[in-house]
């Protein structure tokens, strides 16, 4: 009678739009109702998991290129146990997916796996327990260049995270042409379309505030944490129009305002798409199949010779208002906290596509030619500025004549280490409560395989230890260095999920077993370096820094 009693009053203000756990109390110790029903999630080791869950209408038939719309309801208990979809995409070898998707054949006889389940607007949770708790919310968008990813992957697995007494949500969102395909210059109707992405994650975050309860989380007290595409996202969020209100506080990890479009290329863009898949209306663009869609955006990769830097959320004066820096400079999210940071040799990830483990923006690869992420006219005119060749100031502050080293680090510097120094620079001159961090953690070169060059800390290569998995079979030496030295690299993660939760608690990432961090300012440049000896260092390769002190690092294209 008790029981059903609690199920009564949880139904009455269910209806009212409140969200409450204690029905469940007497019969299902690991379910909880949200305002679209009721869940079941799976406990382990102190913590609850539910996964798969629909925080917005899948955007199938007449929402495809269309912002998300609310989610339904279900009848009945959903069962949370398993991810549940990922999002259409080409797979790309070095990510983390959940299952297998479907291998197709082009005509030339290249093989090649596909996600096609449009239903996709999913997001996981994992919480210490869904009881009306008031524990801080973290909120991860995953990266992938705006074309692949996704947050159904036990790469993004929250529950270390979630141990240490906070909220931990992953999300889906659209990808490639999906989300980010801008469809104003096809029909006017679909204008901002190439937006629906960064929409998406909007839906997630606002979805999670209002059924934060049902989870044991503040919705007063939400952080949103990225890495690449997602640390990007985390730029293109807080320009929204009123970024306090979805969010308090920010973790951008590679990935800032450099690499958010102009509406004039989204346009462009867009254009190039459809033409690489003879689609010269909406209907044929509606009626078009996955497979059909992925693969006009694989040709349209290759006609328009910058790949996937076809996608990404572009400045549209609505979602995103204006050009992030501008608005980061002018006090737009002065009241967001923020952590900001970079990996020392974030573009030598890509080195793991090749053969050879070359690095394709300084030297030809099984790609074919270099792609220079600097064009040499840019290059001309930094240059100008500093007063000096970088090939020169470089060869002489890294101590070597290599050129390809040379040009890495060039590189690393120019898309990822800078931008991210500036993006702190500009929020930090609103709100000083900003923390800037270097992660140069390596593989032992006694881990490498034979011929197998060091390529030090690449991108991405903090998530393992940040989300606790310590998950390094993906680099090379990853895989037996897990077996031989977990207890080593354990206390570097311990560091860094102590700070990113210390942080989320309170807006300050020190506390226990996390060494001193102090805030970034451009007098002290105080900046965590993680490694095996973490610590903070004032101004680390202050000569490197110099070299593009006078760079804004706006929107690339």
């Amino acid at each position: 009678m008790k029981a059903i009693k609690i199920a009564v009053i949880g139904a009455l203000l269910a209806g009212a739009g409140v969200t409450h756990a204690l029905w469940a109390e007497d019969e299902c110790s690991t379910c909880t109702r949200t305002e679209s029903g009721t869940m079941k999630g799976v406990a382990n080791s102190g913590v609850v998991s539910f996964k798969g869950i629909p925080y917005a209408a899948a955007p199938l038939g007449a929402l495809r290129f269309r912002p998300p719309q609310p989610a339904g309801s279900w009848e009945g208990t959903l069962d949370a146990a398993k991810y549940r979809s990922t999002c259409p995409q080409v797979k790309d070898p070095l990510e983390k997916y959940p299952f297998p998707g479907r291998v197709i054949s082009s005509s030339d006889g290249h093989q090649s796996e596909i996600y096609e389940n449009e239903d996709c607007l999913h997001l996981n949770v994992w919480t210490p327990a869904a009881d009306h708790g008031k524990r801080p919310i973290m909120v991860f968008i995953p990266g992938g260049a705006f074309v692949v990813g996704n947050g159904s992957s036990d790469f993004y697995d929250g529950s270390r995270l979630a141990s240490h007494d906070v909220v931990v949500v992953t999300i889906n969102y659209r990808v490639g042409l999906f989300g980010f395909m801008e469809l104003g210059a096809i029909d006017k109707n679909y204008a901002g379309s190439g937006n629906n992405g960064l929409r998406d994650q909007i839906a997630a975050i606002e979805w999670v505030k209002r059924n934060a309860a049902a989870f044991g989380g503040d919705p007063d007290n939400v952080t949103i944490f990225g890495e690449s595409a997602g640390g990007a996202s985390v730029s293109a969020l807080l320009s929204t129009k009123e970024p306090s209100k979805l969010f308090k506080r920010a973790i951008a990890q590679s990935g800032t305002s450099n690499l958010i479009h102009s509406k004039e290329f989204a346009l462009e863009a867009g254009k190039i798409i459809a033409g690489a898949g003879q689609y010269q209306s909406m209907a044929q663009l509606l009626k078009a199949t996955p497979q059909e869609l992925l693969e006009a955006q694989e040709k349209a990769f290759v006609k328009a010779e910058i790949g996937d830097l076809l996608f990404a959320p572009f400045v549209d004066g609505e979602v995103i208002v204006d050009e992030p820096n501008k608005l980061l400079s002018g006090g737009h999210a002065k009241d967001i906290d923020l952590i900001a940071g970079a990996t020392q040799n974030e573009l030598n990830y890509w080195s793991m596509y090749d053969s050879k483990y070359r690095n394709m923006f300084v030297e030809e690869t099984d790609f074919g030619p270099a792609s220079p992420p600097i064009p040499e006219q840019y290059r001309k005119e930094v240059e100008g500025r500093f007063g000096s060749s970088l090939d020169a100031h470089y060869a002489q502050v890294l101590g070597t004549d290599k050129s390809n080293f040379i040009r890495s680090a060039q590189n690393d510097d120019y898309s990822m280490i800078q931008p991210m120094r500036r993006m702190a620079e500009r929020q930090g001159s609103q709100n000083p409560n900003v923390y800037l961090y270097r992660f140069q953690w390596k593989v032992p070169t006694s881990y490498l395989p034979k011929d197998v060059p060091d390529l030090g800390a690449v991108h991405a290569l903090e998530l393992p230890f940040m989300f606790g998995t310590l998950d390094l079979d993906w680099v090379p030496g990853g895989e037996q260095l897990e077996k031989e030295r977990r207890g080593v690299d354990a206390v570097l993660s311990e560091q860094m999920l102590a700070a990113w939760t210390n942080f989320a608690k309170t807006g300050n990432p020190n506390g226990p077993n996390v060494p001193t961090w102090p805030q970034y300012n451009t007098t002290s440049r105080n900046t965590m370096v993680w490694s095996e000896h973490s610590k903070a260092v004032a101004d680390p390769e202050p000569e490197r820094r110099k070299a593009w002190d006078k760079e804004e690092f706006g929107s690339v294209l």
